[in-house]
């Protein structure tokens, strides 16, 4: 199982990569790419394990961008060699949205490009449809229904008992515990980028007694976490191990996190907890017998 940290930022790639030496994968949206992209797909091509490419069909869903499907080909047409996935122009979110996609999908087929379908209705006719044409080795789960595990689940087998060959990209899902369970060949995640934002950390804790174990620890400022397994960095009851393991991997002090380009860092912190959460999702894989894909 492959874990896609997206809309990375270049130089969030670039300082990791000199911390551990160690190539990520990266997802790019076309709503936003900007004058970063040629670094992810060309001069720092190095640190790239894998690169796959949404199509920006969520953003301009919510009205935040004004794409067509006809600049998305274009830029396809000259670019696509350079990922390794690219997916459909899905641009209805809705579980009624199928004619719309699967024709969306059809023209770009039609101009030489192999999108990923994307699967926004878990129980209708579109699963059926997109393994019936025999065409596609990749489908993505996109739908809002994904957000309960009965739902995902019932998608994931049903495509894997029409057809075991075909993997699964699970967009916008980074549940460690579903993803342990489920053999899903591929996720994304934006987390790296929004908890750091809002000054949070993420934290794999060992004395934590649940399966789950990673904690959300705020740095500083007056906002008191609220939510089960968020804390505070000041009063976290193991901020000694914290502090240890932020010194130790990362060179980093609590002052560091505090002080200017506090968030750069935490982004930093929040990208390695990620791509140890791919494998502590393999690991757990590799006990009980769920494929990797």
């Amino acid at each position: 199982m492959q874990l896609y940290h997206a809309s990375l930022f270049l130089n969030i790639l670039r300082y990791y990569y000199e911390i551990f030496r160690e190539p990520l994968n990266v997802l790019l949206s076309f709503a936003i790419m900007g004058s970063d992209t040629k670094g992810f797909l060309q001069t720092h091509r190095n640190m790239v394990a894998s690169i796959i490419a949404d199509s920006g069909a969520w953003s301009v869903a919510k009205g935040k961008s004004n794409i067509t499907l006809e600049q998305l080909i274009s830029y396809l047409q000259l670019w696509g060699r350079c990922f390794d996935r690219y997916f459909n122009f899905d641009t209805d979110f809705s579980d009624r949205g199928f004619a719309n996609n699967i024709a969306n999908q059809l023209l770009m087929e039609r101009a030489g490009l192999t999108p990923v379908p994307v699967v926004h209705n878990f129980y209708d006719r579109e699963i059926d449809d997109y393994i019936d044409s025999g065409k596609y080795e990749w489908l993505a789960l996109g739908s809002s229904q994904s957000t309960k595990f009965k739902a995902i689940s019932d998608a994931v087998y049903r495509i894997k008992k029409r057809n075991p060959a075909i993997k699964i990209h699970w967009f916008g899902g980074s549940t460690f515990d579903w993803l342990c369970q489920l053999p899903i060949a591929s996720c994304d995640t934006s987390s790296w980028a929004k908890a750091g934002v809002y000054g949070f950390i993420t934290y794999w804790n060992p004395h934590e007694d649940s399966f789950n174990k990673s904690h959300r620890i705020y740095i500083s400022g007056p906002v008191k976490p609220s939510k089960r397994n968020e804390y505070h960095f000041v009063t976290y009851p193991w901020r000694t191990e914290l502090e240890d393991y932020l010194r130790n991997t990362f060179g980093y002090t609590y002052q560091k996190l505090c002080g200017y380009g506090d968030k750069y860092y935490m982004q930093v912190v929040n990208t390695r907890f990620y791509v140890e959460l791919e494998r502590r999702i393999n690991e757990e894989r590799r006990k009980n017998g769920i494929p990797l894909e």
